[in-house]
């Protein structure tokens, strides 16, 4: 065997191994991973605290009526409120659990005639309220969806018109009982955040003394509200 075709052999040999691995190399190579950050940046975190500002619609009703029986309305409320909020969440996976509190100043009256004295007006009014609640929420991405419920409390006034008799004329009360609702937020910037939510509040009924808005009889009053709010949160 000569050495030309050793050699012409080893030349043939080198050059197809090369080529296959090169075509190997072209199919089976990795691509490169994007850069960390730009991963983390397609993810909006919801963790941390944060505070804002709300403001809405409300409309109700509270069930009055004397103690005896012998007075009694359900009044239609309706009215808006502004107010000022503060709140902490934490984010696991895309659940996200938090704390809100809020009060508001409102203004969520009404009246109607008295059932069985039509010739008196029986009026309320729910002045600032506020609530405490529990979030829980499903995050996708940027958009925030939550169910919420707690505690919640409001002054209440409350009266007939014209007074027969009646030593203060009206009723005014610090009500307490329970919120519960839904909402959903969607963060435009990393910073800031715009939700809407329903909110539903059912207070315990509160009884004034004898004396307070007739001199003959107590008072007894039950507010509930809907309320739907907007507002914008800023996070720190």
């Amino acid at each position: 065997m000569s050495t030309k075709f050793i050699f012409a052999s080893l030349s043939v040999g080198l050059i197809a191994t090369t080529a296959t691995s090169a075509d190997l190399g072209s199919v089976d190579a990795p691509r490169p991973l994007p850069p960390q950050g730009a991963v983390a940046d397609i993810i909006h975190d919801w963790s941390g605290g944060y505070v804002g500002v709300v403001g809405g619609g409300a409309v109700g009703e509270v069930e009055t009526q004397t103690g005896s029986g012998t007075l009694f309305s359900e009044t239609p409320l309706r009215g808006g409120l502004v107010g000022v909020t503060a709140g902490y969440n934490v984010q696991s996976g895309n659940m996200v659990y938090g704390v809100e509190a809020d009060v508001s100043w409102a203004k969520v009256q009404g009246d109607k005639a008295c059932a069985g004295f039509p010739s008196q007006t029986c009026r309320y009014e729910l002045g600032w309220q506020g609530t405490a609640r529990a979030r829980v929420g499903v995050a996708m991405d940027r958009t925030l969806f939550y169910v919420t419920g707690g505690l919640a409390v409001a002054e209440g006034n409350g009266g007939v018109d014209p007074i027969v008799g009646a030593i203060e004329g009206e009723d005014q009360q610090t009500y307490f009982g329970y919120v519960a609702g839904v909402g959903a937020e969607y963060a435009m910037t990393d910073a800031l955040s715009f939700k809407a939510e329903y909110l539903y509040t059912d207070y315990a009924k509160r009884t004034s003394p004898l004396g307070t808005v007739s001199p003959l009889d107590s008072y007894e009053s039950d507010p509930s509200s809907h309320l739907i709010r907007v507002g914008v949160n800023y996070r720190f």
